[in-house]
């Protein structure tokens, strides 16, 4: 498309009305072509607060979602003074300390530093989203065909099966091992019946996990918003800014259908680093803005 039928405001696709500045078509979704100098402008986006049309050579379409991070923050506020009420429970309502008194003043006094922390990680990742919507370092807007959408999330579900199946297959593993040697050095089959008795527990998240994250995009529109602080695909939010977290890698896989833009970051745990992997199909049209993001996120990491 060059730059006489952009000025006409109508796409050479559908003949839909474009939007003054528009870069894809509201009705079809194609792509409109930016002037040839635009292209060439991966990493010279603005490094302030951007509003996404200061982020020339990619997409500035609108995307609205309600935060729902701040909603998390909402229900952990209500639960917190909940808690902060069973505290002073016993006092009110004369229960003695020895029969249970203490025991619930001590979990109530847990849950409220719990509440606390849940409350304070929340609020910073609800100011980043609320961030990211507000067009901060966007990258890119993206919609989906239905069976785009579908095909992903397919897809989506079925590597995330093998991630929670490998990390249940570790843990249990290592708890077999724990178990058999903690059996011969203190020789209390209890010890092994212990260790074995996580191997359950740990099958529960793997199990149910993917399965959430499939229903939840499932459910979802079948948009993304990219930006150089974290991605929204569908209704999941991947943050890799603040709190410790990091973008690791930015890795185009092409041998899928749709092809999957993968963002791998990892945030600090107290077991060391959390890995996480958020996958973004690429639509129709988009492999070159995707090969563009790829390179100039990658190009920041170096």
């Amino acid at each position: 498309m060059n730059n006489n039928n952009r000025s006409m405001n109508f796409c050479t696709n559908c003949g839909a009305q474009l939007k003054p500045d528009a870069r894809f078509c509201g009705g079809c979704g194609a792509s409109i072509n930016l002037p040839a100098a635009s292209p060439a402008l991966p990493g010279q986006m603005n490094s302030g607060s951007n509003t996404g049309s200061e982020n020339a050579g990619f997409t500035t379409d609108s995307f609205t979602m309600k935060n729902s991070q701040r909603r998390i923050v909402r229900l952990w506020v209500i639960l917190m003074f909940v808690f902060m009420f069973l505290i002073f429970l016993p006092s009110l309502i004369g229960l003695d300390g020895m029969d249970g008194g203490f025991a619930l003043g001590f979990v109530s006094f847990f849950m409220v530093i719990m509440s606390v922390v849940v409350i304070l990680i929340y609020r910073s990742r609800a100011k980043q989203l609320d961030r990211i919507l507000a067009g901060e370092g966007r990258l890119a807007v993206w919609q989906y065909e239905p069976y785009e959408w579908e095909k992903f999330t397919s897809i989506d579900f079925e590597e995330e099966k093998k991630a929670k199946k490998f990390l249940f297959l570790l843990i249990s593993a290592i708890c077999v091992i724990v178990g058999v040697i903690l059996l011969v050095l203190v020789k209390d089959i209890l010890i092994l019946y212990i260790s074995l008795a996580i191997i359950p527990v740990v099958a529960i998240p793997a199990f149910l996990a993917p399965r959430m994250r499939y229903n939840k995009l499932k459910k979802s529109e079948g948009k993304v918003l990219i930006s150089e602080k974290g991605v929204i695909v569908g209704r999941m939010f991947h943050l890799w800014v603040k709190l410790g977290a990091r973008l690791d890698q930015v890795v185009l896989v092409t041998d899928e259908y749709p092809p999957i833009l993968e963002f791998y970051y990892s945030m600090p745990t107290r077991n060391g680093r959390q890995e996480e992997v958020a996958r973004v199909p690429v639509p129709s049209g988009k492999m070159d803005e995707a090969e563009r993001i790829g390179e100039y996120l990658t190009k920041k990491l170096g």
